[in-house]
């Protein structure tokens, strides 16, 4: 969702829809230390760390890139000297796509950056310019306002306050899902893998070593009619086979179904699953093949043993 433009975060929704994941610290809350500035009160996106002491050395080149709706997280390590964003910054990157700013220092020009339809937090305003000198610390994580923040990660902002997540969290509460939803899912996760996997699990393999020895038993008998009987056994298991292969492949093909449309998985997920299952879909074909080699190995050998008895 890096390039989408959610609704406005309702973040104390959030925090009761994922009180599991703060106990775990995967979502933190910042301290109440930041005045709201900008024309969107409430703002969201993926995070992009920068870290800067006085100066704003690089922060004009990283506005300048796509925003694509992401959050700056410009760590001015709580100086209060002086200000490191000001109005050219801020109009740089609402035109630019960025959806907003959380400041840990001073901006500058509020009445400007008031006009422009971004997010912007800071601890104070602050008339001085920043310094021209310095070199800025990249995609680094920053700490401030109690909270450990790292690039990529998502934030939330509104007027009742900034929270920081280790993934996207607000479009699951838009489709329902809640920290039990989390749980449900991860659980489905393991069923949907455990049926990708079980054409592995020897239902062929468990009948074929039984169904070799029963009919080669019998086809050395040199009795036809028992030899017939035992390639009714074999016939049927290997349909049984066939059948159980073709109920797992459509065991797959619904679990697919429900692990895309209603469990709406990460990217990460969709690979694994299709891993697994283009896996599954070859060990079937290759597991019906072989039941095919082996039914036609012994129909040459009832052959070769018909015509032994008969000479």
């Amino acid at each position: 969702m890096g390039a989408q433009k959610l609704p406005a975060a309702p973040v104390a929704d959030l925090c009761d829809a994922n009180a599991s994941l703060i106990l775990t610290g995967e979502l933190r809350i910042l301290e109440p230390v930041f005045q709201a500035h900008g024309q969107c009160i409430s703002f969201s996106g993926r995070v992009v760390t920068m870290r800067v002491l006085e100066h704003n050395v690089g922060e004009s080149e990283l506005l300048e890139t796509p925003g694509e709706r992401r959050v700056l997280v410009l760590d001015g390590r709580g100086s209060k000297r002086c200000a490191i964003m000001g109005g050219n910054l801020a109009e740089q990157a609402c035109r630019n796509g960025w959806a907003g700013a959380v400041v840990n220092g001073c901006v500058r020009d509020v009445d400007d950056i008031n006009t422009f339809a971004m997010g912007v937090r800071a601890l104070a305003s602050h008339p001085r310019h920043p310094g021209i000198d310095g070199v800025p610390e990249m995609h680094v994580d920053v700490e401030f306002a109690g909270a450990v923040i790292r690039d990529g990660e998502w934030l939330y902002a509104d007027t009742d306050g900034i929270i920081v997540c280790s993934k996207e969290i607000y479009g699951r509460l838009l489709h329902g899902e809640t920290s039990r939803s989390f749980f449900l899912r991860d659980c489905q996760r393991v069923l949907v893998f455990i049926f990708f996997l079980l054409p592995w699990l020897g239902f062929p393999e468990g009948a074929r070593p039984k169904t070799r020895t029963h009919a080669r038993g019998i086809v050395l008998s040199g009795d036809a009619h028992r030899r017939l009987e035992a390639w009714k056994v074999i016939h049927r298991r290997t349909e049984l086979t066939s059948t159980l292969m073709f109920v797992m492949t459509g065991i797959m093909i619904v679990s697919l179904w429900i692990a895309v449309f209603i469990f709406r998985p990460e990217w990460l997920d969709l690979g694994i699953i299709a891993v697994c299952m283009l896996a599954s879909v070859v060990g079937i074909f290759l597991l019906l093949k072989t039941e095919q080699v082996e039914q036609k190995r012994k129909r040459l050998g009832a052959k070769c043993q018909v015509v032994s008895d008969e000479v």
